[in-house]
């Protein structure tokens, strides 16, 4: 007796009489052949339609359960397994525990009740445009593939919790819907191969992958994630060999989690949609990438992407973002390799929090252009004095002194903008600091210096000439050799030749530089009693020459503050 005579004897010792369509499915199991019920006329399998199938394409489950646990049944199906196209399978597949020896293939067919393929052992299960209702395989270990794609559906929820895939698993094209909770639970899921869920894949509902491990790539491209208002993906310490793909059309409603998650590879959202008005779009936090993060080429975020103390070994890619004001970027305590972003991608102001970033360069940045990334560093909410001085790091390293300047003298001023000052503080950040560019630039107190000399120069050169300005000392008239003045009203008429001659820029230099004695100011002062009378408050009348020596006064004052200000910013002791 042949393996087909002796596999439908044994079943019909089972199960009685048995149906043309289970006789099929026998003999072609024991043949090594496809069980094909499709319609003889050749059109296309309608599973919209399937109320509508006869008879010879119905098989019960149990039949199905039956020849992949019977120990007789079992070793009369040839190593191709069972290979089923085109048939209605009524009530529960269930292979609770079972160990099965060899592949399950069921294509365009139609499971009518939930499949339970919990801690069973399959060689390999291919349902290429199978629909089911819900399909339990939570602790499933297979030795190859699990193929879920080409128009696969279920109507429920697909569970493969702690399920071992020894090859792919492959969900292109499927969809998979249970709006009202968990689409696809893969908590603790660990696969060998790569993960597909691209190329039209649709998931209404959760989709889960805390924990999983992937040896390959997770591969999300041209699909879609839906769960308004509650997390789409949800992927918490997803460990991948290789990369993350959510590009290229992929397109999710709702959070993408991937806290704490490790991936090998890249990170590629390019031309990848997050929408999560209400919230969070793309919250990664603790993500470690040991390439590269890009979202980019009209990536586009509708509410928050968190990227905190991620650590990124590659590049982080930022540019030609879509909407760019929709979507608020928090970097804080992130560790990225380089940092490659263009202008026009960047939050609105408030948006954009960076405070413990840290990168170790900025990838195709154009001369000067730490004026731009100022501007950067302004779009923060608030003030934090770390994102300046890390920019500035990266800028001393690259060997642009001049950009770290800027930076630092930016801080300066943002945090006299944006915080408030003690009455200390608004000294130094309001009134000195900036004469020196808070000790970045001392020579900034130079043009103010020579403003205040020249104005001394006028003043002092029409007060001598007015008289207001004398020696102070008697000595000055003790010969009778007379020093020739143009003006015959000048009171200083009559000074000996040998006393030193009045300059009146030579004068305010030397009034204005402390130390510096240039034979100017302690030969000449001006005279409070000189000049019109200007105001009179009881015995102490203001005259002209009084004004000058109150400005003397000022002039000298200004020349020991500038001048400290100055070198204490040249030799670095103030800087802030």
């Amino acid at each position: 007796m042949d393996a087909a005579s002796e596999l439908l004897r044994l079943a019909e010792e089972k199960f009685g009489k048995l149906t043309e369509a289970e006789e099929k499915l026998l003999r072609a199991a024991a043949n090594g052949e496809i069980a094909d019920y499709s319609p003889r006329s050749k059109k296309p399998i309608d599973l919209a339609n399937v109320a509508k199938w006869g008879p010879s394409r119905f098989l019960l489950a149990d039949r199905i359960a039956w020849l992949c646990t019977d120990r007789q049944a079992t070793q009369l199906v040839t190593h191709r397994g069972i290979v089923v196209k085109g048939a209605r399978i009524d009530e529960e597949f269930n292979l609770l525990f079972a160990k099965v020896p060899f592949p399950l293939y069921f294509e365009l067919c139609k499971f009518t009740a939930d499949i339970n393929f919990q801690h069973a052992q399959i060689p390999a299960l291919y349902m290429p445009g199978t629909h089911t209702a819900s399909l339990s395989a939570g602790g499933l270990k297979t030795d190859g593939p699990i193929y879920l794609r080409d128009g696969f559906q279920a109507e429920g929820e697909i569970c493969l919790l702690s399920a071992m895939i020894g090859g792919d698993l492959d969900c292109s094209k499927a969809q998979f819907s249970n709006p009202d909770g968990i689409t696809l639970t893969a908590d603790g899921l660990k696969v060998e191969g790569a993960v597909f869920l691209r190329d039209g894949f649709k998931a209404e509902g959760e989709v889960r992958l805390i924990g999983a491990k992937v040896g390959g790539s997770v591969v999300c491209d041209n699909s879609q994630f839906i769960n308004e208002g509650a997390s789409a993906l949800t992927a918490d310490r997803l460990k991948v060999g290789g990369g993350v793909f959510l590009r290229n059309g992929f397109k999710a409603q709702g959070a993408v989690y991937l806290i704490g998650a490790t991936i090998g590879g890249d990170l590629d959202c390019t031309m990848g949609q997050f929408v999560n008005k209400s919230g969070r779009a793309l919250f990664a936090d603790g993500l470690k990438v040991d390439g590269h993060v890009f979202l980019r080429n009209n990536f586009k975020a509708e509410g928050l992407v968190s990227l905190v103390a991620v650590v990124i070994h590659g590049h982080f890619g930022l540019a030609n973002v879509d909407s760019p004001g929709e979507m608020t970027l928090d970097l804080r305590s992130a560790k990225i390799g380089a940092l490659d972003d263009d202008q026009e991608s960047w939050p609105e102001s408030g948006q954009l929090f960076l405070h413990g970033l840290e990168y170790n360069e900025i990838s195709n940045e154009p001369p000067g252009g730490s004026k731009t990334r100022i501007n950067w560093l302004k779009l923060q909410d608030g003030f934090w004095p770390q994102p300046y001085e890390q920019l500035a790091k990266v800028l001393r390293n690259n060997g642009d002194d001049v950009g770290v300047r800027d930076v630092l003298i930016a801080k300066n001023r943002d945090k006299a903008r944006r915080i408030k000052l003690a009455w200390w503080q608004w000294f130094w950040y309001r009134l000195v600091g900036p004469l020196i560019g808070y000790g970045h630039r001392p020579w900034l107190a130079i043009p103010l210096a020579l403003v205040i000399i020249l104005f001394g120069w006028v003043c002092f050169g029409v007060g001598y000439w007015s008289g207001l300005i004398t020696p102070p000392s008697k000595t000055a008239y003790t010969t009778t050799e007379k020093l020739p003045v143009p003006d015959p009203g000048n009171p200083n008429l009559g000074i000996s030749t040998a006393y030193p001659v009045f300059n009146s820029l030579v004068y305010s230099i030397d009034v204005f530089v402390p130390v510096v004695d240039l034979r100017q100011a302690r030969y000449w002062l001006p005279n409070a009693n000189r000049g019109h009378k200007l105001v009179g408050i009881g015995p102490w009348p203001l005259h002209w020459g009084g004004v000058l020596l109150f400005w003397l006064w000022i002039e000298t004052a200004l020349g020991w503050i500038l001048t400290t200000l100055f070198l204490v910013g040249l030799t670095g002791l103030v800087r802030t």
